[in-house]
């Protein structure tokens, strides 16, 4: 027996896998998009809850005399050092750690300048801003994601609305065509009817003509 596959049937199954496809389509799409934004939006929320650690010129200060203090016998020990040893090993150690109270000195002037400035909160203020903005892809992917996704499901579905469609365009130009029909009908039967008297006409003289010639070839043989 054979396969019939324009059946209404098979349109039916058919129809409703297409939909399937597009429902399916459009959920994935929606749930990767918005898992996206919604780590980006966690992400931006951690940022702005994290605590930011600031210190006041007074605090900063303090650490700044103490450690000013505890480089001085660094200082006598690296001169002594050097008075008995020359550079020895142990004035190099002594001047690598007094280098590294030195730097941190540097840093504490730094911040303690900052902070009378005011500017200290300025650079902290954009540190968070740039932080944020490392997260602006999750929100620019997961939107690509969920517009695309919406844009090919659509796609999809109105291939299984083909038919819905053809319908509504049908109908909407069908009482035009048939007013057009019913105005044009008459016009179109007199052409019609006129045509054919035309040819029935020319067919009748046709055969006149032949008739008139049979005639006179007839008369003719007659006289001979």
């Amino acid at each position: 027996m054979k396969k019939e596959f324009l059946t209404e049937e098979n349109y039916q199954r058919s129809n409703k896998k297409v939909k399937t496809i597009a429902l399916v389509i459009l959920l994935v799409g929606l749930l990767i998009g918005g898992s996206l934004i919604t780590v980006g939006i966690v992400k931006i929320s951690n940022v702005e809850d994290t605590p930011v650690e600031s210190r006041s010129a007074e605090e900063i200060q303090v650490e700044l005399d103490d450690l000013k203090d505890s480089m001085v016998p660094y200082k006598s020990r690296k001169n002594a050092e050097f008075s008995q040893n020359g550079f020895s090993e142990e004035y190099y150690k002594i001047s690598n750690e007094l280098e590294k109270m030195e730097t941190k000195e540097m840093e504490l002037q730094s911040e303690l300048a900052k902070v009378k400035m005011g500017s200290y909160e300025i650079e902290q203020d954009a540190e968070t801003f740039a932080k944020k903005a490392a997260y602006a892809p999750f929100f620019m992917i997961g939107g690509f994601i969920i517009i695309a996704s919406c844009i090919f499901a659509g796609s999809i579905y109105l291939v299984s609305k083909r038919r819905e469609i053809a319908a509504y365009t049908t109908q909407q130009v069908m009482p035009i065509a048939q007013e057009g029909i019913e105005k044009m009908a008459p016009t179109i039967g007199n052409a019609v009817g006129e045509v054919s008297k035309g040819i029935a006409k020319g067919i009748k003289e046709g055969l006149k003509e032949d008739a008139d010639k049979e005639n006179a070839a007839d008369n003719a043989d007659k006289k001979e």
